[in-house]
């Protein structure tokens, strides 16, 4: 059957009630910096949040949006546009504004009065209520509306504080702006969310500057990255923006600055070493004029503070999320690692084949993302942090060194229970040339080195402890991460960020070193809210990777002790009996 072509009428009232952009485009207006009202046209920033909305409308995938962005990007106004367009143009929808404060709601539910007084009057519903805190489009004639109701949908605001906002409704759209300033941001996020219907019928935007990290955006943000959420995560860097860009007054002005960033010195070991500007400029193809309101912006609206401009205009989502403690790693090079971070070549899992040779098996969501293939006849290592392996817990992770370059080239990192995470070690090891395997032994890595022992993998690394009443050395199997070893191997591997000696290409680990602090009693760990496998992993490779160069950590032994010391070849009884014990279980 040949359908009828639409007349341009027909075509036109299908575009203005299912296109939201053309409509917006088309019979919206709004008021620009300089307070003229003026049509509105969609910006960059605008605009990658529509291309996402309509890759999950062609991939049914639910409306539901997570966006981090820089200061003024325009997002408000985007979503009260495509929020007041799905209300006007449907019956019996209940839509709602929530913002953190009293003066931000009304601004934002000004821009809805706004919209409505200005879209031309075919197209205007009617309207039986307009006040502070609700636009009801029905019929205002209390006679004619039993025969001719209107939409009979709603839009109505709220500011955040109370636990109780949104419960004793059914919320079809949902805008919530400036999340991350919430005071009860996870209480009063739990009875909105709760009252969103859950299809995709319904559109659901939580956005917000970041507000450091530990918070419910900051929270909610991180499994919206891992996809342990339905929310789409939509980052805005401040250069998405065409108005974040300054022009030079001069020729000469422009040439200085550009052998500014442009300059380049060596270091002591003869490596070159680029300005962050440059490394910035090259990592994400901006202009001179970018760069120049950059400049400007850190000495004229954030008092020189480099840390504060990347919390107000982020280039990255680490950026933005701030490190509120004291953090481990050194945040200049933190920012030089992002500036040469790329996407792994591949991604999937390992299997066996028919012959029992490992091969890669290309998959999208696998648990191995891999930099470099191996190399053959090239040595390995590979460093393993084990959790516990429930589906919302801590992740499992494992990194794999290459010994001569110090590159990181492959990452495994996923939920497992930790007995099949040991036959995934296997198989990696044995995908990287039987690499030299370390995994750390404390916890459920007991079962996980239980179930490497049974299988027989053979190139194991083994952790020294001298035992004072024997006057020996004894070798346990595995990594053990204690309050001896834990500050030494942080520190090293604090030491070689600092230095950008370890080559890492993972963003997701850069984003974790961002929020690993140090503690007021002293202790690193993960902020609120945060991971730290990818850094636990890392640090236990490099130990792997300075044994070869004799600068692994090795516990220190009294100086008077060490004549008669020998070394004990074997596995620790103590450790080989906790793994029978495993193993029976």
């Amino acid at each position: 059957m040949v359908k009828k072509k639409m007349t341009k009428e027909e075509l036109f009232l299908w575009k203005t009630h299912n296109d939201p952009q053309f409509y917006i485009e088309n019979f919206l207006k709004i008021k620009d910096k300089n307070s003229n009202l003026i049509p509105f046209k969609l910006n960059n920033g605008q605009k990658e949040v529509m291309s996402a909305i309509k890759d999950n409308k062609k991939n049914n995938k639910p409306h539901k949006y997570i966006i981090l962005k820089a200061r003024q990007m325009g997002m408000s106004t985007l979503i009260q546009g495509l929020i007041f367009h799905n209300t006007i143009t449907n019956q019996y929808k209940n839509s709602m504004i929530v913002s953190y404060e009293d003066k931000s709601t009304q601004n934002l539910f000004g821009m809805s009065k706004l919209f409505y007084d200005e879209i031309p009057a075919p197209i205007k519903p009617m309207l039986r209520h307009s006040n502070e805190r609700a636009l009801s489009f029905e019929n205002p004639d209390n006679n004619e509306r039993g025969k001719n109701p209107g939409l009979r949908s709603k839009l109505t605001v709220a500011t955040a504080g109370s636990t109780n906002v949104g419960r004793s409704s059914t919320i079809h759209n949902l805008h919530v702006s400036e999340v991350a300033f919430f005071e009860k941001g996870q209480d009063t996020m739990l009875g909105l969310l709760q009252a969103v219907p859950d299809t995709n019928e319904s559109m659901v935007f939580l956005e917000s500057t970041a507000n450091g990290v530990g918070d419910f955006f900051h929270t909610f943000w991180q499994s919206a990255v891992k996809g342990d959420n339905e929310f789409t995560p939509i980052f805005l860097p401040w250069f998405t923006e065409p108005e974040y860009s300054r022009p030079f007054r001069t020729h000469s002005e422009r040439q200085q600055f550009s052998d500014e960033v442009n300059s380049i010195t060596y270091d002591a070991k003869g490596y070159l070493i680029k300005t962050y500007e440059k490394e910035l400029m090259e990592k994400h193809n901006l202009t001179l004029e970018q760069l120049n309101w950059r400049r400007w912006t850190v000495k004229n609206k954030t008092q020189g503070n480099e840390e504060l401009f990347a919390q107000e205009y982020p280039a990255t989502p680490e950026e933005a999320f701030i490190s509120s403690g004291r953090p481990v790693f050194n945040i200049k090079s933190l920012k030089k690692y992002q500036t040469i971070t790329k996407d792994p070549i591949k991604r999937g899992y390992l299997r066996y084949d028919d012959s029992g040779y490992v091969k890669f098996v290309d998959d999208k969501k696998g648990y191995i993302s891999i930099w470099q293939d191996p190399i053959p006849e090239k040595f390995y290592v590979i460093g393993a942090d084990v959790a516990e392996g429930l589906e919302h817990g801590d992740y499992s992770c494992a990194k794999v060194g290459d010994t001569e370059t110090f590159d990181e080239v492959a990452r495994w990192h996923g939920h497992i229970d930790p007995d099949l995470y040991g036959e995934e070690l296997i198989k990696l090891g044995k995908y990287y040339n039987d690499a030299y395997l370390g995994v750390e032994n404390n916890n459920h890595g007991l079962a996980t080195l239980s179930t490497i022992k049974r299988l027989e993998y053979w190139n194991l690394y083994f952790s020294k402890n001298y035992d004072r009443i024997s006057d020996t050395m004894t070798q346990k199997l595995g990594w053990t991460t204690n309050t001896k070893t834990k500050p030494l191997m942080i520190d090293k591997l604090a030491e070689f960020i600092r230095e950008v000696y370890l080559g890492i290409y993972d963003d997701y680990t850069i984003s974790e070193m961002f929020t690993y602090v140090i503690d007021d009693k002293g202790r690193t760990n993960a902020q609120t809210g945060c991971c730290d496998d990818t850094i636990i992993a890392s640090a236990i490779t490099l130990q792997l990777l300075l044994e070869g160069k004799g600068e692994m950590y090795v516990p220190e032994i009294p100086v008077d002790e060490r004549p008669n010391r020998q070394i004990k070849e074997i596995v620790d009884p103590e450790f080989e009996e906790e793994l029978k014990v495993e193993h029976s279980v």
